[in-house]
């Protein structure tokens, strides 16, 4: 029998076929994966087998997937599989999303040849001057070509233009603990019970509430795949000089480095580093140091 995991939780898996779930174990053989934390994640088809327990006894065949970097060890953590866009959730305020945590994500995202889509939440709270330095943000990420939206999630605000974007796909949703990740899928899948915590008044950052991978239904053709919270979005599996290729922007711009290999740090004559503050933001500059000196 051929199913979609729809939730991974450790040592079970639920698995969907025709409309029922199946409660699954993992056959032995598919642990062994010393580069990997999970063999397996929310969005993964594989072939189920009845014997005492439901077992997955193979997995098929992935078209694309999102791995970082474990917070636990040097592994990688796989967060979905099979997914057509990753949706980045981010906050100007209660939490700030720092722009170095969206850039990493738009790096996976691009690597993986998966659509980004960047969606800032929370504008219900935001002041005037938040509101424009929202605004900036927002042209700058418009501008490169990113898919860009505000909305406000606990008042139904602009979500209606994010249901256009998710019709008949997998949707991956990722974001700083806090950033209300769990009140937009409630809101967007009618079956989704997501537990909600309100923001530390102390800290002004969020609480974890998902804890585990899962996959809600919008519609019969459309999806979401909700994670847990981080701080930070570190990669994995990608080498440093395939970093550049990554931003876009860049792309436009190298062909008249003066090196053909250039990496845009401290090579002479780099047209990128030309044009920054014209047509490089220097914020994503910035970014794409900060990623190449962590690898």
């Amino acid at each position: 029998m051929k199913g979609l995991v729809t939730k991974s939780t450790g040592k079970w898996y639920d698995v969907k076929i025709n409309n029922k779930i199946y409660k699954t174990i993992l056959r032995g053989k598919l642990k062994i994966d010393n580069q990997l934390t999970n063999p397996i994640a929310s969005g993964d088809y594989v072939e189920l087998i009845k014997n005492k327990d439901v077992i997955i006894n193979n997995i098929y065949k992935r078209k694309n997937c999102i791995i970082r970097k474990s917070n636990r060890n040097d592994k990688g953590h796989i967060m979905a599989s099979n997914i057509d866009q990753l949706l980045i959730l981010c906050s100007i305020k209660e939490p700030y999303t720092k722009i170095s945590f969206i850039d990493r994500c738009l790096v996976s995202a691009n690597y993986y040849n998966i659509k980004p889509i960047i969606v800032f939440n929370k504008l219900d709270i935001l002041n005037k001057n938040e509101l424009e330095n929202l605004n900036i943000i927002l042209k700058n990420y418009l501008t490169i070509g990113f898919d860009s939206f505000v909305i406000s999630a606990k008042y139904n605000i602009n979500v209606h233009n994010l249901l256009q974007i998710m019709e008949k796909n997998k949707t991956l949703v990722i974001g700083n603990s806090g950033v209300g990740k769990s009140t937009l899928i409630n809101l967007l899948c009618n079956k989704s019970k997501q537990k909600i915590n309100p923001i530390s008044k102390k800290t002004k950052k969020g609480k974890q509430t998902t804890t585990f991978s899962e996959m809600f239904e919008i519609n019969e053709n459309s999806f979401l795949i909700d994670t847990p919270g981080f701080k930070e979005f570190q990669l994995y599996g990608i080498e440093k000089n395939e970093i550049k290729y990554t931003f876009p922007e860049f792309n436009k711009l190298r062909d008249k480095c003066k090196f053909n290999n250039c990496n845009h740090e401290n090579e002479p004559n780099c047209n990128v580093k030309k044009n920054i503050d014209k047509t490089i933001w220097r914020k994503r500059y910035t970014s794409y140091l900060s990623i190449i000196k962590n690898l």
